[in-house]
């Protein structure tokens, strides 16, 4: 089968498109015909060498968030089944998975890194991973929402996010951000943004600033949502309500910065970690979007052999989503 492959080098001159063995598993998985994947932060800083740790198999195939058909039956899903995958390793026993944090397990991992991924042509997925795709659902919002959206919907649970709340999202235009915007919106929370994209407005945004010296003097929020990392951390901290909550789930910027540490107490404000959302979380998102809920704005779809330039896009400033067709 055709597949993307990268190491033991790493980066982008290093990637290629390539024929592989079929993959094969045990019998809790099934195989999937993988039909579309989306490029986030996490495929690119592995295909880039900046993700190692548990790191395997190398040579890896990359790619992190998919949708795809199902190629045989299993107990709940059937052979033809179009599927949304939940991207999470879990082994059901340790004390996160009993208490229903599936994305803590202390034997997990993120698919696609702790193991190949689905930039190629199948994958043999465990049938718990797999959701059956709601009718009426677009690809593009079913593709968006393993990481984008469930990312987005646990940071807002994380932060305990309720009608009335003022929420701050710094990088409204990106991938979390437009989930974090648009279920904020349906929750009846005042979204404020930080985005040189005006369009975010049409995605749950009620007021959008081009920076954050744009926020008025004086103007705190009761959740800010930081995916950036370091270079905005200082600021989020300043733009916190007493009582405010700061979720972070992201590094893109840097992974470390500063905190005066008596301004938190003082104003008694939460410093949240937020990653990935559990199989809950995931059912009702889905539950959402069948709803018509989300709305995603795609920048452009790349057939898997042009993948090198889905990742040159990806270093420009775009307009929306980077898709992989498979």
């Amino acid at each position: 089968m055709k597949a993307a492959l990268v190491g033991p080098e790493f980066g982008k001159e290093h990637l290629k498109v390539t024929s592989v063995d079929k993959p094969s598993g045990d019998s809790s998985g099934l195989r999937v015909k993988i039909t579309l994947a989306a490029l986030n932060p996490l495929d690119y800083n592995l295909i880039h060498g900046r993700i190692i740790y548990n790191l395997a198999p190398v040579p890896h195939v990359p790619g992190s968030e998919a949708i795809g058909i199902a190629q045989e039956n299993g107990k709940n899903i059937k052979k033809g089944d179009k599927v949304i995958i939940y991207n999470r390793r879990f082994d059901s026993t340790c004390r996160y998975c009993r208490e229903g944090m599936e994305q803590l397990c202390d034997a997990g991992g993120i698919l696609g890194v702790v193991t190949n991924g689905f930039y190629a042509d199948e994958a043999i997925i465990p049938e718990k991973n797999l959701f059956k795709m709601p009718a009426g659902v677009s690809d593009e919002v079913a593709v968006s929402l393993p990481i984008a959206g469930l990312t987005a919907l646990h940071a807002l649970r994380a932060a305990d996010a309720k009608s009335g709340d003022d929420i701050l999202i710094y990088g409204a235009s990106g991938n979390t951000g437009l989930f974090a915007s648009q279920i904020s919106d349906k929750l009846g929370l005042n979204v404020y943004g930080i985005s040189r994209k005006g369009w975010v407005s049409d995605y749950g945004c009620h007021t959008v600033y081009q920076s954050a010296s744009a926020i008025p003097e004086g103007k705190k929020f009761d959740i800010v949502l930081n995916s950036l990392g370091a270079q905005f951390w200082e600021d989020s901290l300043n733009r916190m309500a007493k009582g405010g909550r700061l979720v972070t789930f992201g590094t893109l910027t840097g992974r470390e910065s500063k905190i005066d540490i008596s301004r938190v107490y003082s104003n008694e404000q939460s410093i949240i970690g937020s990653t990935g959302g559990t199989l809950k979380e995931m059912s009702e998102l889905i539950d959402m979007a069948s709803k018509g809920t989300f709305r995603i704005r795609v920048d452009k779809t790349y057939d898997l052999d042009k993948l090198k330039d889905a990742l040159s896009r990806y270093e420009e400033p775009h307009d929306g989503r980077i898709l992989i067709r498979i």
